[in-house]
């Protein structure tokens, strides 16, 4: 059998476990939460940039499908859990942000 150096995930299986299910909560609840704050976001946005009401939440929709979607996929690609958490929380707290800069009317 061929001699396989170890790495970080042979040296320490409870802390890949451990990694994994960070990955695991940010990429399906936080990936969720993000699309959907991206959702309201851009289709808050949108509608006041003069498209119709429907068709804005309608378009705004079918992208948040595919954000969360990619936000799945990298969630595992990404090298660093903690950049992961990173760019949740900032994108969370960025349209957190705008939704409460948008007036009440949009």
């Amino acid at each position: 059998m061929p001699y396989c150096r170890p790495n970080a995930y042979t040296r320490s299986p409870r802390r890949h476990r451990f990694q994994l299910g960070l990955r695991l909560i940010a990429a399906i609840p936080g990936g969720y939460a993000l699309s959907a704050a991206s959702v309201a976001t851009l289709a808050g946005l949108l509608a006041q940039s003069g498209m119709a009401r429907s068709d804005a939440v309608v378009l705004s929709a079918m992208l948040g499908f595919v954000l969360y979607l990619v936000l799945l996929l990298w969630a595992f690609a990404v090298r660093s859990v903690a950049r992961l958490w990173a760019v949740i929380a900032g994108g969370l707290a960025a349209c957190g942000l705008l939704l409460w800069l948008m007036p009440m009317g949009a």
